[in-house]
């Protein structure tokens, strides 16, 4: 059984990879794994004695957890979520986006400390998909003991210290992956979203939010052109003294 005491601590504070100080946070509902009671508890033990960090070095973490293959050059392939959030990344940043340049970025600095990226959970605990829960079998805390008690608990909380980092660190663009839950990305941005050029946008005073299909779905345009779309948003509002979040492009 995993011990309460970790398991409570890692679902508390755990936010996911890379550095707050990136001008685009990427945010999904959860993170994939957590296969089998082993892998749960070396991903909860290794947290732990790495720190406890907020965020973590996704490299560093992987490898100590024994996922080497994800962030050792040369990455064969890129890992199916991270390749078209790395190619808007790289997009933004004016740099090659293609399959080649996701990979050598994967494997060189993607959600690494001091790294200005940054993807972020809104939910702590790993699963291998939406429609498996294991906890149940792994944890005497009724609130484990079904998703939807799991959800009801811990949304509330999550979403006021996600909210939280956004007003302290002020990134310029926040991506939201997955519009199934788009209603909880509308609580986290605080304002509805619009359809602006194809992409669906809202806006605070400092920050753009987008919320796109999750990166393994289809889209009605290619992938390709929808990710390079949202990687020239993101440019966009990386420029100085400048906001287009809900403006019309000129193309």
């Amino acid at each position: 059984m995993l011990q309460d005491i970790k398991l409570h601590a890692f679902m508390k504070s755990f936010l996911g990879y890379g550095d707050f100080d990136a001008e685009t946070w990427f945010v999904g509902m959860e993170e994939g794994g957590g296969n089998n009671l082993e892998d749960i508890q070396t991903r909860i033990n290794t947290w732990a004695e790495r720190g406890e960090r907020i965020l973590e070095d996704c490299a560093e973490y992987h490898h100590a957890i024994g996922a080497r293959q994800l962030f050792t050059p040369p990455v064969r392939k890129a890992q199916s979520t991270w390749d078209w959030l790395m190619r808007a990344q790289l997009k933004s940043e004016g740099e090659a986006d293609d399959c080649r340049a996701s990979k050598k970025m994967q494997g060189e600095r993607w959600l690494r400390s001091g790294s200005r990226t940054c993807g972020i959970e809104l939910l702590p605990l790993p699963s291998p998909s939406t429609g498996v829960w294991l906890y149940s079998q792994f944890s005497d805390d009724p609130v484990l003991g079904s998703r939807a008690r799991y959800r009801a608990a811990m949304l509330p909380s999550r979403i006021a210290a996600i909210q939280g980092a956004i007003e302290e660190h002020k990134p310029r663009n926040v991506v939201f992956y997955g519009t199934t839950y788009e209603d909880y990305w509308r609580q986290l941005a605080g304002a509805d979203f619009l359809d602006v050029d194809g992409l669906r946008v809202a806006q605070s005073s400092e920050t753009c939010f987008l919320s796109t299909p999750h990166p393994t779905r289809p889209v009605k345009v290619s992938k390709i052109s929808y990710w390079k779309k949202v990687g020239e948003r993101l440019a966009a509002q990386h420029r100085p003294n400048e906001n287009v979040c809900l403006r019309q492009s000129d193309t």
